[in-house]
């Protein structure tokens, strides 16, 4: 199943009323004290939220769906201040996570196509599995035709080695014995 990655940028706002009343602040030896403050609330919005993850879904439509679930306009969360935000100006992307095709993901492909294909001829299904086998064997042979080469090359050179002990042996002086 395809797999996607999503970003999301986004805003929040929360409208914040102070709650300063009478025992907010330190009457002191004060008498007939009278707290008649007026607050009005004050909506603050700030920018800068993002957000990336990733999901696995069918298609790209079910992509955003499920990324709606994460992340929607109008969304509430609470931070760490206990401070119920909305989400705003929600903008999501969402890119296909491209899988390189290599041979094992190609043989499962294939054979996940012929295992859903009906009425295919017996004799091309087995033609079809016979070159499918075939084909992950390649691997292997070239691993084996690597280390074949591997020690051709070293067989060279210890020929190449062996010839050269051979002629500095042959130029060496002899000794003439009984003289």
């Amino acid at each position: 199943m395809p797999r996607y990655n999503v970003t999301a940028e986004f805003s929040l706002t929360t409208e914040i009323e102070p709650e300063v009343g009478r025992y907010s602040f330190d009457q002191g030896a004060t008498e007939e004290y009278e707290d008649s403050s007026y607050w009005q609330s004050a909506e603050l919005s700030v920018d800068g939220g993002s957000l990336s993850f990733v999901v696995v879904a069918d298609d790209e439509e079910n992509a955003e769906r499920m990324a709606s679930d994460v992340i929607s306009d109008g969304q509430e969360i609470e931070d760490g201040n206990g401070l119920t935000w909305l989400t705003e100006n929600v903008s999501v992307e969402i890119e296909e996570i491209e899988i390189p095709m290599d041979l094992d993901r190609a043989k499962s492909l294939i054979v996940s196509f012929l295992d859903g294909f009906e009425g295919m001829d017996e004799e091309y299904e087995e033609a079809f599995r016979f070159t499918l086998d075939l084909l992950t064997t390649i691997p292997l042979l070239a691993a084996r035709d690597a280390e074949i080469r591997r020690l051709q090359a070293e067989v060279t050179r210890l020929g190449s080695l062996l010839t050269e002990l051979q002629m500095a042996g042959s130029e060496a002086p002899t000794e003439v014995v009984g003289t």
